[in-house]
């Protein structure tokens, strides 16, 4: 498409304003040829940021059609292209004209003119353009307009002229005169009145026609624009729900695997290490009933020994050192060292009772505590000796049995 030579213009007197001027140029030509666009005009001004940056930037002026309770108005707008544009959205202002004046607390419209939309705050370089900014304006404005008017009081009735005062001094010649001149002149005047009422009725339905030719391609562009934005949402929905059924899968065949994956681990721990651990648990079950037996037919031999023991052996009465009889000298040794463990815990109990009760006085206690703690520290460790000895030889034997 053909770019707009006034456009072009404007950009080329500008200079290196914007970073992408063909874009500019693209976008700004192609709203100016549009049917909702052709009342604009570029020319260029000066913009000033929120920041006080002051730049001199391409403005399209004009107007913009809306349609309000079946008539068509036409709205006076300032669109602005920032230097930062595409990436920045256009800043359009609504003018006022002659007895206009904005609309209180619109929705869409603040008390400069300037113009917010849900668009704007969402543009992209990428999906928006000038075209669907215009269209989206109509479309708001036409539900609610953003400027109203009130009528200019009507001017003063003129003064009586000194004709009319002199009317009734006038001859009759003259009057008569002044009558057929009258009706003349009246005549003339509804000619003209009917060929002005006649251009004006043709001119009203040329302009209703123009307007209603406007009105259908707007609502064109409306529809154009409104089934462009239901494609683009319909192709986000779709995008996201495959993306995230395609998430979805993988996390379900990752999961398969892994659950393959454990299956194999638990056959070959079946077959590698629980059978084997049957094969020897049975193996020492079968041991254990070989020692059950053996240790049956022991206790049966020891029962028959004591019985006939005690059918030989005459009653009398026996002392503890005679019950309590070693059967080996670690035996023995060990007797002897628990009792003198015994003995020594009980010296360390009646020292303690006896600097409790103030027979003993502190130093003397320490040593003498002192003394017998270290001696039942040595009995003791001989005794654990001795039961590790009596264990080694305990498991030497039952190995030999086995």
């Amino acid at each position: 498409m053909v770019n707009d030579p006034r456009v072009t213009a404007v950009i080329a007197r500008l200079g290196g304003v914007y970073r992408d001027p063909a874009r500019v140029d693209r976008d700004a030509s192609s709203l100016l040829k549009s049917s909702v666009g052709s009342t604009l005009v570029p020319i260029s001004a000066t913009h000033i940021e929120n920041n006080g940056y002051a730049s001199t930037v391409l403005v399209l002026q004009g107007t913009i059609a809306i349609f309000f309770r079946g008539n068509t108005y036409q709205v006076l707008v300032d669109i602005y292209l920032p230097s930062g544009y595409p990436m920045k959205p256009p800043i359009p202002y609504v003018r006022l004209a002659q007895n206009m004046y904005l609309t209180e607390n619109h929705k869409h419209v603040g008390s400069d003119g300037q113009v917010y939309l849900p668009m704007l705050h969402e543009w992209k370089a990428s999906r928006d353009n000038l075209i669907e900014l215009v269209v989206a304006m109509s479309s708001v404005f036409s539900n609610a307009p953003p400027v109203f008017t009130r009528e200019a009081p009507p001017p003063p009735p003129p003064p009586l002229n000194d004709a009319e005062t002199s009317q009734m001094s006038m001859s009759e010649r003259e009057a008569i005169l002044a009558v057929e001149a009258a009706e003349a002149n009246a005549v003339a005047a509804a000619a003209r009145a009917a060929d002005e009422e006649e251009k004006r009725r043709a001119e009203e339905e040329r302009r209703k026609a123009v307007e209603e030719r406007r009105r259908l391609e707007a609502l064109q562009a409306q529809q154009q624009w409104e089934e462009a934005q239901t494609s683009r949402v319909r192709q986000e929905v779709v995008q996201k729900i495959r993306s995230y059924l395609q998430d979805q899968s993988r996390e379900v065949q990752a999961q398969v695997q892994s659950d393959w994956r454990d299956q194999q681990r638990l056959d070959h721990a079946k077959e590698v290490k629980i059978d084997t651990q049957l094969e020897m648990l049975k193996k020492k079950k079968k041991d254990l009933e070989q020692h059950c037996e053996t240790v049956e037919k022991s206790m049966e031999d020891i029962k028959e020994w004591i019985k006939e023991a005690e059918e030989s052996t005459e009653e009398k009465a026996l002392s503890a050192d005679e019950m309590a009889v070693a059967s080996s000298p670690l035996h023995a040794q060990m007797m002897d060292l628990s009792a003198e463990n015994w003995a020594i815990s009980d010296a360390l109990y009646f020292l303690d009772r006896a600097l409790y009760q103030g027979h003993l006085d502190c130093m003397a206690h320490q040593k003498q505590v002192r003394l017998l703690a270290k001696k039942q520290f040595l009995v003791r460790a001989h005794l654990i000796k001795i039961k590790q000895v009596l264990m080694d030889r305990q498991h030497g034997r039952a190995s030999n049995g086995y």
